[in-house]
């Protein structure tokens, strides 16, 4: 796991952290809009083991936030959208909390 300048651990830094906290996300139908722990979820389904991750170059930022390190991965597989609503939400706002940073961006074909 990648360590930020203060050595901290810098989360969702390897394949199978990426896979599971996207996983978490995944809206079964019947599911509501938010999980337990109150996680935004997709508004879709997927088999989790047909979800592939490669890791892309972590992102740094310079001052004023200096240090900040943003771990960055692209998820592809198929989705079974559950629930049209939900999904068009994901779509237009993205996904997790480095969305000000470009990241949690959903791509469709």
């Amino acid at each position: 796991m990648l360590e930020s300048p203060s050595g901290h651990p810098v989360p969702h830094s390897t394949p199978d952290h990426v896979k599971n906290w996207f996983v978490r996300r995944l809206q079964a139908e019947d599911e509501p809009a938010t999980g337990e722990g109150g996680v935004a979820r997709i508004g879709a389904t997927a088999d989790p083991a047909a979800l592939g991750v490669r890791m892309l170059p972590t992102v740094s930022s310079p001052a004023p936030h200096k240090g900040l390190r943003i771990a960055r991965a692209e998820i592809r597989g198929s989705l079974t959208v559950t629930d049209p609503e939900t999904l068009v939400t994901a779509l237009s706002n993205g996904l997790g909390h480095a969305r000000a940073y470009s990241c949690g961006l959903i791509l469709t074909r």
